[in-house]
């Protein structure tokens, strides 16, 4: 026997032989990865039924997003904590998961392989009872265990500093997190920043202590003075605070008293330094980002963002205080925070915000089921604009989304006629590049159109004016409010009419619109609600003939 086995092995081909010994590979491999992704509880996205198995966890709706975030229910506002760490993107917020209304906050947890597809968890951080709210605020990663809390273990202390209100007494918490933001624990000496310092517990709700916003903290290491540095408002400024502990503060600073918008309260506000962007003297330049509560350019609430520079100490304003930087002109953008502890070797920085407005926000038609959701995460980038000589900020949706796309129309180097696209999805990525723009140039583009033509969501170039408008007064639901604003515009610089190009890119989800204009140099995000399964794109152009450089329709694929 063992003669005639040798005779069978020494026979077998070389090429046999190899087969076998990857086949054996691939079966040891497989089990391996299927015993890693056992033990861990996110969703990780593998092919085009990932979207149908994501849609499929929360409740269906015909307005439940696809692409954006949402809630399998109940009430969501402000992003929370964003930060990367050990393989997974952690989405925390405020969240009721009681009721469709913005009262009693909780933190919401979700965490995502790829920023689009995210699995939900348990409630990360709990109030003490139904009158306190457990409010905005930031996770980091304590690296070095400068808190103390790591105990012999390997996964660092998740660190979560947010503000603990009651009866608009608002004061600054600490929570951790040993098992990769699951379980939480609160800091027993809380407060770690208080309002006052010289106001006891027993006082601190009594009507004679004067309550002002305080609130909002977003922590972040600062390199040059090794230290870590808080920033959050004080209702018409911000607050600089350094430490070397992430538990005992020092107030270093203040800005914006006489900067910027002050149409209504400072919130959530988010200091980002872009060190390939330089002064003379190489030092490098920051982003400071506000939320305001009213009179943003489309009405309610929006976000204004200053540059400057940063020393660890203080912020410097570069540009006149007088100016005023609004980073998304449409109705349903704020409270945008960046992610903490990216890798150095992706480099970005990667912004959610919320998708609502406070106008109106209590009243949204989605509920009772849910109320709110986010934004496509997105990339932000300072560049110089060489047609106003000014810094800006530029936004453009994360690259992982294209990832969902699938191509399905595309028209190339063709004169522009009016046309008709006809779909059946209502959830895609459009992209269109225009050549010849004038000041005669008229262009209309009709989304979530039905077969009527009675219901839609229009966006337009007016050349006239240079402007780009919004109007979704036919595009649904409209009377859920009774001052629901429906038309919004920006103005463009002189790059369109200079170089006659205009380049737009649309994130249509079931309820919304995300409109770039020009890679992201302007934006403009809006709620809709269509009443009808309107799939229709109409597009149609007065003034004399433009071209199509390109245009792609990618659809989102379930």
């Amino acid at each position: 026997m063992v003669g005639n086995s040798n005779y069978v092995v020494n026979n077998l081909s070389q090429a046999t032989i190899v087969k076998i010994v990857l086949l054996c590979m691939t079966v040891f491999i497989l089990r391996v990865a299927t015993a890693h992704y056992k033990t861990r509880d996110t969703f990780k996205p593998s092919s085009s039924n990932d979207l149908k198995t994501l849609a499929n966890r929360v409740p269906s709706h015909q307005h439940r997003p696809l692409v954006h975030f949402s809630p399998s229910k109940n009430w969501i506002n402000d992003p929370n904590g964003l930060v990367f760490y050990d393989g997974e993107w952690h989405l925390f917020y405020q969240h009721n998961p009681h009721t469709p209304m913005s009262v009693n906050m909780h933190w919401g947890h979700s965490v995502s392989e790829d920023l689009i597809a995210w699995t939900e968890l348990p409630i990360a951080i709990e109030p003490e009872d139904d009158v306190v709210g457990i409010w905005s605020g930031s996770v980091v990663i304590d690296w070095k265990n400068t808190t103390g809390f790591q105990k012999n273990m390997s996964t660092h202390p998740m660190i979560a500093i947010y503000t603990w209100q009651k009866q608009r007494w608002q004061e600054q918490h600490m929570a951790y997190s040993l098992d990769r933001g699951r379980t939480w624990t609160k800091y027993s000496s809380n407060p770690i920043i208080p309002m006052y310092n010289n106001v006891s517990a027993a006082d601190r709700l009594s009507d004679q202590v004067v309550r002002r916003p305080f609130r909002d903290p977003k922590v972040f290491y600062h390199i040059l003075t090794s230290s870590w540095i808080l920033v959050l408002t004080g209702g018409d400024h911000v607050q600089f605070y350094r430490s070397s502990d992430l538990i005992h503060w020092s107030l270093m600073s203040r800005f914006g008293l006489t900067d910027g918008s002050h149409g209504g309260t400072w919130e959530c506000p988010d200091l980002i330094e872009f060190p390939q962007r330089t002064l003379k003297n190489r030092t490098s330049l920051w982003v400071l980002l506000v939320s305001v509560q009213r009179n943003a350019p489309a009405g309610g609430s929006g976000m204004q963002y200053f540059i400057g520079t940063f020393d660890g100490n203080e912020f410097h304003n570069i540009q006149p205080p007088e100016t005023i930087n609004w980073l998304d002109y449409g109705p349903d953008f704020y409270a945008g925070i960046t992610f903490h502890n990216i890798p150095g070797y992706d480099r970005r920085q990667i912004l959610i915000s919320w998708m609502s407005n406070w106008q109106y926000a209590n009243s949204l038609p989605t509920a009772p089921l849910w109320r709110g959701q986010m934004t496509i995460p997105r990339q932000l980038q300072l560049d110089l604009n060489s047609y106003t000589n000014r810094y800006h900020l530029r936004q453009t949706p994360v690259q992982e989304l294209i990832r969902y796309s699938k191509r399905l129309i595309t028209y190339y180097h063709e004169k522009l006629s009016n046309m008709v696209l006809n779909m059946s999805r209502d959830v895609y990525m459009f992209n269109i590049e225009l050549h010849k723009i004038t000041k005669a140039t008229t262009i209309h583009l009709k989304f979530r159109e039905n077969s009527d033509k009675s219901e839609y969501t229009q966006v337009s170039y007016i050349g006239e004016k240079n402007q780009i408008e919004l109007d979704r007064s036919r595009s649904g639901l409209t009377d859920f409010y009774s001052s629901y604003p429906v038309q919004f515009n920006m103005n463009l610089d002189r790059e369109t009419l200079i170089t006659g190009r205009l380049q737009l890119q649309l994130i249509i989800d079931r309820c919304s619109i995300e409109l770039f204009v020009n890679e992201g140099k302007y934006t403009m995000t809006s709620l809709i609600f269509p009443k009808d399964s309107g799939y229709q794109i109409d597009i149609s152009v007065d003034g004399h003939e433009i071209f199509i450089n390109y245009l792609e329709l990618m659809l989102f694929s379930l």
